[in-house]
């Protein structure tokens, strides 16, 4: 086969999958006492099924099971945990190290993430939430990226009424007027959070385990984002507290903040912000952050800077290069927080930028993989192209990173061969390849510069087909495919396939014709998708799933049985 029809066939598998991820291997890690529990139980037992994966299940320590897991080679790993179990020390001495131990190269192995919530209800809608794509960005800090989102706002927590507006067709205004935003902006922004339009938040500044300050340094004349047994609620500096009451799945991101996503009791705002306020993901520093903590600007960069990875993605790649730059001393970086940060959320969700919306600069480059079989090892070439003028590499706190690439596929023992010179240094392990290519004081690179890489590793493949064997073509035309189980009780599970990408509305009907649940509205890439739809609210009856697109529409009978 020629090398140009294994890049096609590389192309077109990134598009059928949910993540860039190839060969999926899910693990779920879960202390036995906990999976007694029914309840919980069924959280492990629903990833399980929805990812075809495995469960792990230990006693006194996630260290019992090391082994097992290692032999397993998970590319994802979901540590289902009641709350308390979720606590700093966890994440610290058992989470970040386990999730590197599992081959002999000191980088992070898999994806990670923390199942949890205030109680199993939370974590079972985490186990059950779809993918969705970030259009709309809110910040209650000017560091949020917002050139970098298709629109959105960006509130200031240092300088009282200014604001950020970022429209669909590319322009920013910026103001300061407190007709637009108020001097204490608490109530302004958990409205807009209540209001189910935003799909990422973003703070910066003084925080707790229980509380976010807003203004910043001091608390000056603005409120606080406080938690309290579950419930996220904005505490203004004058008036009535404003209870969070929101149910679109969003991103939480603390970007600057001490603690926030630290686990210390049932009032802690993790729990809270899955409980009440719609996050499905939310990523925060369990130790204190300072100047140079960089693990969250990392994972902002690669979400929407370089890569577009999804949200998971881009927090383990923003760990494996903040590893790097403390192993390699990278001018300009001094990083003390390589345990100290937790993702909440299942780590295969499909949350990433949309794309397709708005004006927006895109990915900084263009990652190429070329694989050439041979009959025992089997040759890769990585290279990126510059799609504008920047600076792949640390650029600060929350800038750019060096760039990582994901491999849809595991290389095992893999063997550099060559780099371009302009490489300072390159690390390849099983699942990624990063390029150290610039550091700070050297000039930009220029649009289509390149950097490539050769390496060796055991050999995969003997032909693509081979490699790819659970992933046949898509239809060339929509499908919605039969539910199963069905007949069902209580729980089924739809899946369908678009040949490429667009709106998609899934909806439920009943034996009348009467709409009774809307199961997804939005985009969706090409490729296929699933959804569960749990009817436990809903009587006995034959109902029918209608998927709609802009240009056909599809149906299927479903049997309710109770």
């Amino acid at each position: 086969m020629k090398k140009g029809s294994i890049i096609l066939v590389f192309l077109i598998f990134l598009l059928l999958t949910s993540s860039s991820w190839g060969e999926f291997k899910y693990a779920v890690v879960v202390k036995n006492s906990t999976y007694q529990i029914p309840d919980w139980g069924l959280v492990a037992d629903t990833l399980r099924l929805r990812y075809d994966g495995e469960i792990f299940t230990w006693e006194s320590s996630v260290w019992d099971i090391s082994s097992d897991l290692s032999a397993y080679t998970p590319t994802h790993i979901a540590f289902v945990c009641e709350p308390l179990t979720a606590s700093y020390y966890f994440v610290q001495s058992s989470v970040w190290p386990l999730s590197r131990s599992l081959d002999d190269d000191p980088y992070g192995d898999a994806v990670w993430g923390i199942i949890t919530g205030y109680d199993a209800e939370d974590a079972l809608r985490l186990a059950n939430c779809q993918g969705f794509t970030v259009k709309n960005v809110l910040g209650g800090t000017m560091s949020c990226d917002l050139h970098y989102y298709p629109q959105g706002i960006a509130t200031d927590e240092g300088t009282y009424n200014h604001i950020r507006f970022k429209y669909l067709d590319g322009t920013i205004v910026d103001t300061t007027d407190e007709g637009l935003c108020p001097t204490d902006r608490t109530e302004f922004l958990m409205d807009m959070i209540n209001a189910d339009t935003i799909d990422i938040f973003m703070t910066s500044g003084h925080g707790n385990h229980n509380e976010w300050q807003l203004h910043y340094p001091s608390s000056g004349l603005e409120g606080f984002f406080r938690s309290s047994n579950g419930q996220l609620y904005g505490d203004p500096y004058d008036g009535p507290n404003i209870d969070a009451n929101s149910i679109n799945p969003k991103i939480y991101m603390a970007l600057g903040n001490c603690y926030v996503g630290k686990i210390q009791n049932l009032s802690s705002m993790a729990p809270a912000w899955i409980h009440t306020a719609g996050a499905s993901l939310m990523t925060g520093y369990v130790i204190a952050e300072g100047q140079y903590s960089h693990q969250h600007g990392g994972t902002k960069a690669f979400f929407a800077r370089q890569g577009l990875y999804t949200w998971p993605e881009a927090f383990f790649l923003a760990n494996q290069a903040l590893y790097f730059d403390i192993i390699n001393d990278t001018p300009g970086s001094n990083p003390p927080d390589l345990n100290g940060s937790a993702l909440y959320g299942d780590p295969a969700l499909d949350a990433r930028l949309d794309t397709e919306s708005g004006v927006i600069p895109g990915s900084m480059y263009e990652e190429q993989i070329e694989v050439v079989p041979g009959d025992t090892e089997d040759t890769v070439t990585v290279r990126i192209v510059m799609n504008r003028e920047d600076c792949p590499g640390y650029t600060g706190k929350w800038g750019n990173r060096h760039p990582i690439i994901l491999f849809p596929f595991r290389a095992e023992n893999p063997r550099i061969i060559e780099y371009d010179p302009e490489c300072y240094a390159v690390e390849v392990t099983e699942n990624f390849l990063l390029m150290y290519i610039w550091y700070q004081g050297e000039p930009p690179l220029a649009i289509g510069d390149t950097r490539e890489v050769v390496f060796v590793c055991d050999h995969m493949l003997t032909s693509v087909e081979e490699h790819f064997p659970s992933q046949p073509p898509l239809p060339a035309d929509m499908v919605l495919y039969q539910n199963y189980p069905n007949p069902f009780n209580a729980m089924t599970v739809l899946n369908y396939s678009l040949p490429q990408p667009g709106p998609v509305t899934l909806s439920i009907y009943n034996l009348l014709g009467r709409h009774v649940a809307t199961l997804f509205e939005g985009k969706k890439p090409a490729g296929r998708h699933t959804i569960t739809w749990d009817a436990a609210a809903f009587p006995s009856s034959v109902y029918f799933a209608r998927l709609k697109t802009p240009n056909s529409s599809q149906s299927i009978k479903m049997v309710l049985l109770k």
